[in-house]
C-alpha cells in the first residue's frame, strides 16, 4: 500500500514535457540490472537512457550540490528518502533488497562456519567498500558492528584493519591504484593483500560464477546476515518519459529483470519478502 501511495504522488505532479534524454543516477551495483531494463525501454519509447554509475552516497551529495537528474537508484533506501524530505524529489519507493556476501579465493579455508573465528583473528584482513561513500560499506560497518555486541572490540579491530578497496570517490579511487588496470578487489585477493572482501551477493556470486573456479561465496551466516534495501525517487523536475521508466523499473518485466541480475525482486509476483 506504501509503495502504491508513494507512486501516485510522485505521479500527480510530473511534467508532462518530453524530453529524449533521461539522466538516471545508479549505485554501481545496480547499473547492469538498469542496463537491461534501459535498453527494454529505449525499444518501445523515443528515448536514451543515460546511466550514471558510482557510490550512491557520493551522488546523493553530488544532488544535495545541484546536479541535474532526473532517476536516482540507491542501495540503501534511506538515502533516496533524505532526497524526498528535503524537497529534492518526489516520494521514494522500494524497489529490491539484496544481502551482504563474502567473497574468497577458492583455496581459502573461509566457509560461513568459519567466518567469524577467521575475523576474530588479529591478523585477518577484511577488503570492503567505502562507507558514507558507499552503502556497501555501511553495510558492512554494520555487520561489524553486530559482531561487536557478542566480541567486545570486534568494530574497533576490524574497522581498523579493513582496506577499502572500492565505493570512493573518484580522485581516491585513482590513488588506490584503480587506474592501473584491473578490478582491485580480484588484485587484493590474488596477492593476498586481503583475505576476504564484502560485497552485495548480486555482485559477489556473479563475480565468483564468473571466475572460471578462482572464487567462491557465500552470505553472512545468521545471525549476522545484512539485508539492504535498494530505493528510488523521481526529480521534481523530470518529464513524464522519466517517470515511464521509473514505472520499468517497478513493473513485473522490471522486477524480473533485477532478479536475474541476483537481487531480490519487491513487487514480482511471488518474490521474497
Amino acid at each position: 500500500m506504501r509503495q502504491l501511495l508513494a507512486i501516485a504522488l510522485f505521479l500527480g505532479g510530473v511534467s508532462s514535457a518530453q524530453a529524449d534524454e533521461i539522466r538516471v543516477l545508479t549505485a554501481g551495483s545496480l547499473k547492469g540490472a538498469l542496463g537491461a531494463i534501459a535498453a527494454q525501454f529505449e525499444q518501445g519509447h523515443n528515448a536514451h537512457v543515460t546511466l550514471i554509475g558510482g557510490p550512491a552516497g557520493a551522488l546523493r551529495d553530488r544532488i544535495i550540490g545541484g546536479e541535474a537528474f532526473d532517476v536516482y537508484a540507491t542501495a540503501a533506501f534511506p538515502q533516496a528518502q533524505s532526497l524526498t524530505d528535503k524537497g529534492l524529489a518526489r516520494a521514494s519507493v522500494l524497489i529490491a533488497r539484496n544481502r551482504l556476501c563474502v567473497l574468497v579465493r577458492s583455496d581459502s579455508a573461509i566457509t560461513p562456519d568459519t567466518l567469524i573465528d577467521t575475523l576474530l583473528r588479529p591478523d585477518a584482513k577484511p577488503g570492503t567498500s567505502t562507507p558514507k561513500s558507499d552503502p556497501a560499506g555501511d553495510y558492512t560497518w554494520e555487520f561489524f558492528r553486530r559482531l561487536d555486541r557478542e566480541h567486545p572490540g570486534a568494530y574497533e579491530a576490524l574497522t581498523g584493519r579493513a582496506q577499502m578497496l572500492f565505493g570512493g570517490a573518484e580522485r581516491k579511487m585513482a590513488e588506490r591504484g584503480r587506474d592501473k588496470g584491473g578490478d582491485p578487489i580480484d588484485r587484493a585477493l590474488d596477492d593476498k593483500s586481503v583475505d576476504l572482501v564484502f560485497l552485495y551477493c548480486s555482485g559477489a556470486m556473479s563475480k565468483a560464477e564468473q571466475s572460471s573456479g578462482k572464487y567462491r561465496a557465500f552470505a553472512l551466516p545468521e545471525p549476522y546476515a545484512i539485508t539492504a534495501e535498494y530505493g528510488l525517487t523521481l526529480s521534481p523536475l523530470a518529464s513524464s518519459l522519466a517517470a515511464d521508466f521509473f514505472l520499468a523499473v517497478l513493473s513485473p518485466s522490471g522486477q524480473e529483470t533485477l532478479r536475474r541480475f541476483g537481487f531480490i525482486p519487491v513487487t514480482a509476483p511471488g518474490s521474497t519478502h
